[in-house]
């Protein structure tokens, strides 16, 4: 998982460089909001997903928006101030056997399926790719990106 507002190229994959598809889904998020820490779910459309590889480049403003609204629509709640976030990963909605859709989603009988996003450093870690072990030159670095 990448934030948008880190990348160069917002619209090409960061490891790939395929172009990236903006699709719809549903996202789990944790928010703390002084030492109250509240989990969630939400769909939006802040995500593009590469169709080579498995990465998601998340919208940073899209997601700051989902939060303001919150705040706005659920006083309720009690969250005010210095808001913080993360995005956990994405709620596997197909993973919700068929005679159990009509409950509530994280209901005892319902568990939530969170497929868990690697953060930008793991996903760095992990690609090794053609170049492990070695120091990229700068004209290879700007083609990364």
């Amino acid at each position: 998982m990448f934030w948008s507002d880190k990348l160069v190229n917002k619209k090409k994959c960061p490891l790939c460089h395929s172009a990236l598809e903006n699709e719809y889904h549903t996202y789990g998020i944790a928010i703390v909001s002084g030492r109250e820490i509240t989990t969630l779910i939400t769909g939006n459309d802040a995500g593009s997903f590469c169709p080579e590889c498995p990465v998601v480049v998340l919208d940073r403003k899209g997601f700051e928006q989902v939060m303001e609204d919150i705040v706005e629509e659920r006083p309720d709640w009690g969250m005010s101030g210095d808001l913080r976030y993360i995005v956990i990963g994405l709620v596997d909605t197909d993973a919700v056997p068929e005679d159990k859709r009509h409950l509530p989603p994280g209901d005892e009988d319902n568990p939530i399926q969170v497929v868990e996003f690697l953060q930008e450093i793991d996903t760095a870690n992990r690609s090794g790719g053609r170049h492990e072990g070695k120091r990229l030159s700068g004209n290879q670095r700007r083609r990364r990106r």
